[in-house]
């Protein structure tokens, strides 16, 4: 059940660990099979990503900013 499982409370703007990073690059990619359900649960309480109209998740407008700025901060390192 969403919004009952660990960490769901997190502010949208808090620091996303790598399993966390990883699991937006998955939603991103379409690859939500291979996202574990505590990270989605994550990623929708922190409202980065969200169902889309044919009930598949995808990312919001906040997790596809997210995503870009974690590029942009790889490219620069």
């Amino acid at each position: 059940i969403i919004g009952e499982g660990p960490m769901t409370n997190r502010s949208s703007t808090a620091v996303l660990r790598p399993v966390e990073l990883s699991a937006l690059h998955r939603v991103a990619d379409g690859r939500t099979k291979d996202v574990k359900a505590d990270y989605l649960e994550i990623l929708f309480a922190m409202g980065l990503a969200a169902l889309d109209q044919n009930g598949r998740a995808s990312l919001t407008i906040d997790g596809q900013q997210r995503l870009r700025a974690a590029l942009a901060a790889q490219a620069t390192r």
